[in-house]
């Protein structure tokens, strides 16, 4: 994973961590938030396909950019917390044993 990438994970984590530790609320938070997630994901995205990082690195930026991108838009369909648990489930699986 890329220095960039890896950068904006961390930041949307701690940030994201914070706010709902906290129950903080700022000016724009519902669009930041999902911003740099997004912006997370498509980072990650790129090294896990060119440099075949393995399917965890790949779940993940895809789970980064299917939940940014449905905060973003108001997107939902049926069972879509249910689809997105699982992609981070299997996401989590994968990056513990390094696939």
């Amino acid at each position: 994973m890329n220095a960039i990438g890896s950068f904006l994970l961390a930041v949307w984590l701690i940030s994201r961590s914070v706010t709902e530790l906290l129950n903080l609320k700022f000016p724009y938070g519902a669009v930041a938030l999902p911003i740099l997630a997004l912006s997370a994901g498509i980072f990650i995205l790129w090294p896990a396909i060119r440099l075949r990082k393995g399917i965890g690195w790949l779940l993940l930026s895809l789970w980064l950019i299917l939940s940014a991108g449905m905060a973003l838009f108001d997107l939902s369909f049926s069972h879509s917390g249910t689809f997105l648990a699982i992609i981070a489930l299997l996401a989590g699986i994968f990056l513990i044993v390094r696939k």
